[in-house]
Parts: structure tokens; C-alpha cells; sequence
């Protein structure tokens, strides 16, 4: 793991394996940054950084084609772009669902409305009444994906509809 997360050690930054690199301005980029999980909240399991293509059967996704993964139970999550940081916590298929369904319907709001990603996060955030660092699809468990699919939908069917 890269020895400060905000980028700003002098020492050299030395990756961990598999990846090629961990670059110090990415990891000032990143906001609200979650450590790299190292045991699985889903079946306790050890977690391993690896190259996605050997959770997509050989296939590798993405510019940046790295994970944490828990192979027991299949729970997973990215990371940012030329970092070792996790994108958000561990998710099982089921809260990866949840998350992707809550974001998907966000997302509609977010362009129907012309607001930036901030402004649309900063709306979710008040609706959910949580602080806005807290708001990230990647960070929400169930009940917190759900709740802001249910915001969601009922602001698109009840105040467009």
C-alpha cells in the first residue's frame, strides 16, 4: 500500500503486486479515501489485489484493470486510477446490483437536471440527510442503496412525472 494515501511521503512509492505503478498526483485526487480492505466483512476471507482479468475469466477491464477480491465469496471492488485505494468498499453481487441500479437512476437525474456530478451528489446527500462525504454509490451498503433508489424513483415519478 502506498505509505501516505494523499501522495504527499517523500518516500519512493513502491506498488504492490501486481500493479505497475502508484502515482503520487492520483493519490492527492482522491477525496474521502477508504483504506485497502484486507479481510472480507462477507465470509472474513483474505482479500488479494489483482488484475480483474483473473475475476473476468482472462478478460481485463478498464484503463486501469485492478481489484481487491475475495475469491471464496466473489466480493469486490475497484480501485482509483494509478493508486492502490479501493473505490469504495467490498461489495457482494448483491450490493454491486443495488449500487449500480441506485446509481443508474441517479445518473438520469443528474443529466436531466444539468447538474455536475458534485451538484447531483450534494442534492442526493441532503435527500438522504447524510453528510455529503458520506454520499459515494461505492461507499453505500444495502439499506443505503436502496434508500437512495427509493429517493430517486420517487423524484422522478413524482416531481417529472
Amino acid at each position: 500500500m502506498a505509505t501516505d494515501p494523499r501522495g504527499n511521503s517523500s518516500e519512493k512509492l513502491v506498488p504492490p503486486s501486481p500493479l505497475p505503478l502508484v502515482s503520487r498526483s492520483a493519490l492527492r485526487r482522491v477525496k474521502d479515501w477508504l483504506p485497502p480492505p484486507t479481510c472480507c466483512p462477507y465470509c472474513n476471507g483474505s482479500v488479494a489485489l489483482v488484475n480483474n482479468s483473473e475475476i473476468y475469466r482472462g478478460k481485463s477491464y478498464g484503463e486501469w484493470p485492478y481489484a481487491y477480491w475475495c475469491k471464496p465469496c466473489d466480493a469486490m471492488v475497484g480501485l482509483h486510477p494509478f493508486t492502490d485505494l479501493p473505490l469504495g468498499t467490498l461489495a457482494d453481487k448483491d450490493l454491486r446490483e443495488a449500487r449500480k441500479d441506485a446509481k443508474q437512476i441517479w445518473q438520469t437525474i443528474q443529466s436531466a437536471e444539468g447538474w455536475s456530478r458534485s451538484q447531483a451528489y450534494a442534492w442526493l446527500a441532503k435527500q438522504m440527510d447524510i453528510p455529503k462525504q458520506e454520499c459515494h454509490f461505492g461507499h453505500f451498503n444495502d439499506e443505503r442503496a436502496g434508500q437512495a433508489w427509493d429517493i430517486c424513483n420517487r423524484y422522478i415519478f413524482d416531481y417529472k412525472g
